[in-house]
């Protein structure tokens, strides 16, 4: 009986750690993940990323072509995509609040690609089609009065590669060369992204991944407290 009971109050105590810990990191704002399941992942794994390309003409400067092809009451806008090695952080940083303040919130390693480091895969184009209302919402400005709801205007939109889209009877109503903003709107808030590349190997890899995943939420809660007492040292010093 007695060893029963002090199982029970071990569980006890970590349920309320935990507990405590959670309620702590909701009200701060300030939480440490560890993801050695991502690190495993990204072994043999390429995924999409919109990338820019150089003007035309020989200028340096780079860009997007915005081509954009009508076709009934639908458009197919054109999106060129690199595949790139997949990067996944081992460690995030959480820590909300921190505008024009130095902290240590952020991703480690940095998973994002430089418009430079783009440049060195290769470009494939693909295409997404709108409708007429997601059209303008992608190139023009709505009206204030309209209320935007929590869910992407483009979360339906399947993005996939331009040479399976059926471009017959299409006319072309847009080609520029400029920012790319509006097709990282589109990009950012589709839920159909192309699918990314794994090799065998990768796919041999996924179930040390899974386990992986498994392991980083104890070793979450461990770092979260530690990332507390590295802000409380590293703030008041760097601000």
């Amino acid at each position: 009986m007695k060893r029963t009971q002090r199982i029970a109050i071990c569980l006890v105590s970590i349920f309320l750690t935990l507990l405590l810990e959670g309620c702590i990191s909701v009200c701060t704002g300030r939480a440490t993940i560890i993801d050695t399941g991502g690190a495993i992942a990204s072994i043999g794994q390429k995924r999409p990323r919109l990338c820019t390309e150089p003007e035309q003409q020989g200028e340096q400067a780079p860009g997007v072509r915005h081509c954009v092809w009508k076709k009934g009451e639908n458009y197919i806008v054109q999106l060129p995509v690199c595949y790139t090695p997949a990067r996944y952080s081992i460690l995030v940083h959480i820590v909300r609040d921190s505008w024009r303040k130095n902290t240590l919130a952020g991703e480690y390693p940095n998973p994002h690609f430089s418009p430079a480091e783009l440049a060195q895969y290769p470009m494939e184009y693909y295409g997404a089609e709108l409708t007429g209302e997601q059209y303008q919402r992608l190139f023009y400005r709505v009206s204030r009065r309209i209320k935007e709801s929590g869910r992407s205007v483009f979360a339906d939109v399947h993005i996939r590669p331009l040479a399976e889209i059926d471009l017959t009877n299409a006319e072309l109503v847009r080609q520029t060369q400029g920012s790319y903003y509006h097709l990282m709107r589109l990009w950012s808030g589709s839920n159909e992204l192309p699918p990314p590349r794994r090799t065998w190997y990768n796919r041999c890899l996924m179930p040390l991944s899974w386990t992986a995943e498994v392991v980083d939420i104890p070793l979450s809660v461990i770092a979260t407290p530690i990332g507390w007492v590295v802000d409380a040292i590293y703030e008041p010093m760097n601000n």
